[in-house]
């Protein structure tokens, strides 16, 4: 049934793009015969120019919707997996956390801060922390919080710096900045290739 459900995903996206494509080079065609004339109507030439950006605009559209949608049928593997991103920059937290909602995952970011108390009874199957600086207390006391099971995998990213500091504790530690597919490859428990 998940499966129709993906196939079905996909073929509307590519639908959907083939369509987007037709508009884009009937536009594209118009656009390039009225820029041949030199004696055209000037007004005609900006609205076929109108037409071909929104003509783009909706083909760039639907080529990530379609990417998208064969990343997800790609990755069902990781469907459902629950991974939590303890925030340390926000902007690459929630970045991580999209591009690994793109792969299946259900990611969530929390704060480090105590007084963000968001707890879940769920336990996660991965916990990512981004580190700019050497782990504290702190750190330890955020990780703490998290409801983990002996099968959670904590994973560090760190810059270079950091690299040869005591990552005890940790599953993996992975040097900044590392792709998505090989902070999946972490998640999962993989060794890289």
């Amino acid at each position: 049934m998940a499966n129709e459900v993906r196939n079905e995903a996909i073929e509307y996206a590519k639908s959907q793009f083939d369509a987007a494509f037709r508009r884009l080079e009937a536009a594209q065609s118009r656009l390039q015969a009225l820029a041949a004339d030199p004696g055209g109507d000037e007004a005609e030439l900006r609205m076929a120019r109108a037409s071909y950006d929104q003509a783009r605009l909706l083909w760039l559209c639907s080529e990530a919707a379609l990417r998208s949608a064969a990343i997800v049928a790609g990755h069902a593997r990781q469907t459902g997996r629950r991974v939590v991103i303890l925030q340390g920059n926000s902007h690459v937290a929630e970045s991580i956390a999209l591009l690994l909602r793109l792969r299946g995952f259900r990611a969530t970011v929390m704060s480090r801060d105590p007084a963000h108390e968001d707890k879940s009874s769920e336990p996660a199957a991965a916990v990512l922390m981004d580190f700019e600086r050497k782990r504290d207390h702190a750190d330890q006391l955020a990780l703490g919080r998290l409801n983990v099971a002996p099968a959670t995998r904590v994973i560090a990213m760190v810059p270079h710096a950091l690299l040869r500091q005591d990552w005890d504790g940790f599953d993996a530690v992975l040097l900044k900045p590392a792709s998505i597919d090989m902070i999946v490859q972490m998640i999962l428990g993989d060794t890289p290739e």
